[in-house]
């Protein structure tokens, strides 16, 4: 788990088998991945797939800039690149067949010239990232392997449930072909409100100018709860589900490798991770995890008090340094430990954050213990 600032970024390994879900941002990549990359290829390994779950810059950013550094798939610079997922416009809808006229141009040219989001720039190590290409367009040009073969199809629980990796396999639980089809959806309403009368189909400028506005659409939010006079509301009294289209078009999955079940949820909806997760449970399949990588931050609007009563495991992950929104959320972190269990609970931390603090003194309700590492920015070994 690596010191992503607000964002997420994970390099998950086992027995030569290396997924990289999410990058941060630029300077995540530049500081903390690369080194980790290069030590994959000097062991004449690879990444045998690269998650982008959502495009939005705490995640997507330190991808751009981690391609923008390796250059083409044939002749990788820092680590060959087996497959790569990421949902974009070229997935959703299909290819123009008329060019825009001049004025519709000049939109998707001032949409593309504001580039990514400026916030996400820290040093220099941001600025090539800020003023390269989408991500689209590297893989695109990069000739990688794209959601299984060109870009064309998109990643959902429909259409790629579950990927043989070597020593393992990954499950597709989010996002489905309705939160897919409401991304595009989205996007063509926000084209329309600025004045854009032009083709809606993909292409290169079309496709730049959709991750790019994606990026700036932010994420919905609301006030945090207020504290009771005897402690904090229960995460029953003031859970209230994501509205954030891009966070919705997240893609989770259940990570099965070396013997290990990871939860990977990034930004995903809690709704709709229940209605797959209770599918999988109908089926047989164990709501028991190893590990668990908590929706958005651990943000009270995606960990949904329904979830909570159907998974567990004995550790957790929170990705977030707490700049944006102040995730986590005390309610939600409360909500995990108070659960009866009949094992101890560990949540790993990438910083330590108001919400860690508070927990360094909290007794959970059932008596079951938990520990807090506040400084996992590293290995998290899981047997």
């Amino acid at each position: 788990m690596y010191p992503a600032g607000n964002g997420d970024a994970f390099l998950i390994s086992a027995a030569g088998t290396n997924i990289l879900v999410d990058g941060g941002y630029a300077h995540t990549f530049d500081e903390h991945i690369m080194s980790d990359l290069l030590s994959i290829s000097s062991k004449s390994e690879c990444l045998d797939l690269v998650i982008a779950s959502h495009i939005d810059a705490d995640h997507i950013s330190g991808l751009i800039q981690f391609l923008s550094v390796n250059g083409s798939s044939s002749a990788p610079k820092v680590v060959p690149i087996g497959a790569i997922w990421h949902n974009s416009l070229r997935c959703l809808t299909a290819q123009n067949q008329n060019k825009p006229q001049s004025a519709d141009q000049a939109i998707l040219d001032a949409i593309c010239r504001r580039g990514h989001l400026q916030h996400s720039v820290v040093g220099a190590t941001e600025i090539s990232a800020r003023q390269g290409s989408s991500f689209a367009s590297l893989i695109y040009r990069g000739g990688y392997q794209w959601n299984g073969h060109d870009g064309t199809a998109s990643i959902s629980v429909g259409s790629a449930p579950v990927i043989d990796i070597p020593g393992g396999h990954i499950r597709v639980i989010a996002p489905s072909q309705e939160r897919l089809d409401g991304l595009l959806k989205w996007w063509q309403r926000e084209l329309r409100k600025i004045g854009y009368r032009g083709p809606m189909g993909t292409d290169d400028i079309i496709d730049d100018a959709f991750e790019f506005m994606c990026e700036h659409s932010g994420d919905s939010s609301v006030s945090r709860p207020s504290l009771l006079s005897a402690g904090y509301k229960s995460l029953e009294e003031v859970y209230d589900p994501d509205a954030s289209i891009t966070n919705g078009s997240s893609i989770a999955t259940i990570v099965e490798l070396g013997g290990v079940r990871i939860l990977m949820l990034a930004d995903a909806w809690a709704e709709d991770l229940v209605k797959t997760l209770r599918s999988l449970q109908s089926q047989g399949c164990s709501m028991i995890f190893d590990a668990i990588k908590i929706s958005h931050h651990g943000s009270l609007h995606n960990t949904s008090p329904e979830f909570l009563q159907l998974v567990d495991a004995p550790r957790y992950f929170v990705s977030s340094n707490g700049a944006k929104h102040d995730h986590p959320d005390i309610e939600v972190l409360t909500a995990i430990i108070d659960r009866p269990a009949p094992f101890s609970r560990t949540l790993y931390f990438n910083y330590s954050t108001k919400a860690s603090n508070l927990l360094q003194n909290y007794r959970s309700k059932n008596n079951v213990p938990f520990n807090i590492n506040d400084a996992a920015m590293d290995w998290i070994e899981i047997q």
